[in-house]
C-alpha cells in the first residue's frame, strides 16, 4: 500500500473516531430530572464515576448543563461495544501526543469537511 493510501485510510479512521467522540460527548440520553440544578457526583453509577473521573475534583463546580453533556457522553460511551471503546481510547491517544499546531489543524480538518455534509 502506498505511503498516500495508508494516510488516507488513517486520516479517514481518524475522522470516523472523532465523529464518535463527538456523538459521543454531545449524544441525546436522558439525565436526572435534578440536572437543573447540579447532578451529585455519588449518584453516578461506579461506572459513569470511573469514565469520568477527571472530572470529579471540579465536578460539583460544572454548571448543571456541562454535568449533563459530560455524563450523557460517558453513558454514550459505556453503550459501546468493547472493540469500539479501545479504538476510541486508541485515537483520543492518539489526539493527547499531538501538538496544539496539530490539534488545531485536526479540528479545523474536521469543521470543514462537516460543513461539506
Amino acid at each position: 500500500m502506498t505511503t498516500t493510501a495508508t494516510r488516507t485510510i488513517h486520516d479517514m479512521n481518524l475522522r470516523t473516531v472523532i465523529a464518535a467522540l463527538l456523538a459521543v460527548s454531545l449524544g441525546a440520553s436522558t439525565v436526572p430530572a435534578y440536572a437543573d440544578q447540579g447532578i451529585p457526583w455519588r449518584s453516578l453509577s461506579q461506572d459513569e464515576q470511573t469514565v469520568l473521573r477527571k472530572h470529579q475534583h471540579n465536578w460539583p463546580d460544572k454548571s448543571p448543563g456541562e454535568q449533563a453533556r459530560l455524563l450523557r457522553g460517558a453513558r454514550k460511551y459505556l453503550e459501546l461495544p468493547a472493540d469500539k471503546r479501545e479504538a476510541v481510547e486508541h485515537k483520543r491517544d492518539q489526539y493527547q501526543r499531538m501538538s496544539p499546531a496539530e490539534r488545531e489543524r485536526l479540528r479545523k480538518k474536521y469543521s470543514k469537511q462537516k460543513k461539506q455534509r
